[in-house]
């Protein structure tokens, strides 16, 4: 779980910074996911419940 909060948490960065213009390929990867651009808390929201889940489910291991 912490590999998926971990690929979300990543994606929301690319996302972010490709609809700040900070990256080189910023065009290419807003042709695609123009949405996700403008709104890259979409993928950040899921990414930070995914983490306090895998936490959730790690503590209850203990």
């Amino acid at each position: 779980m912490f590999v998926v909060a971990f690929l979300l948490a990543a994606a929301a960065a690319v996302f972010f910074s490709a609809g700040h213009g900070e990256l080189p390929w910023s065009h290419d990867i807003c042709r695609y996911g123009d949405v996700l651009c403008q709104q890259p808390s979409w993928l950040g929201i899921p990414a930070l419940l995914s983490l306090i889940w895998a936490l959730f489910l790690r503590v209850d291991r203990l």
